[in-house]
């Protein structure tokens, strides 16, 4: 039996989804997440209804807002959560492993994008090449994701 002076301390278990960092349980968590992915899923369902070229704008909302509801409620999840709740979850992410071959990898990246970009543009200037914009991004995008992930999957297998 404890009296009224001896201070007792209250440890909260981590679970598997956390709970809210307002304060509450996992209730108040999935509340306010589907919530904010309702909101977030209603409003891009919205926009795709009223700006979209089609006969049905009720069908075009409701395949989008269903589209968009899961990733809009996780990314409410992602807010809200405690992520001290989390059974598993690293204290400090910006200190793990992960995180130093993901900046390794990002900053490498980047630089050859520059590299790659500038050499490209003289290149086609020199050459007068005309190209489609879009054509353009696509490459260097797609080009920015493959060398980031073979970057990164390098720093891994370096590190093993």
């Amino acid at each position: 039996m404890q009296d009224s002076t001896t201070p007792t301390m209250t440890t909260t278990a981590a679970s598997r989804w956390g709970r809210a960092r307002f304060g509450g349980g996992f209730a108040g968590l999935a509340l306010a997440s589907i919530a904010v992915g309702a909101l977030l899923a209603g409003g891009i369902g919205w926009l795709f209804a009223s700006f979209a070229l089609t006969d049905r704008p009720g069908i075009g909302f409701a395949f989008v807002a269903a589209g968009v509801l899961p990733v809009a409620t996780m990314l409410g999840w992602a807010i809200f959560v405690d992520r001290s709740t989390l059974a598993g979850a690293v204290e400090r992410p910006e200190e793990s492993i992960e995180s130093v071959w993901y900046e390794k990898a990002a900053s490498g990246a980047f630089g050859d994008i520059l590299l790659v970009g500038g050499i490209s543009a003289v290149g086609f200037s020199i050459m007068q090449i005309d190209a489609p914009v879009m054509l353009v991004a696509a490459i260097v995008i797609g080009f920015a994701m493959l060398d980031f992930g073979v970057r990164y999957l390098w720093q891994r297998s370096a590190a093993k």
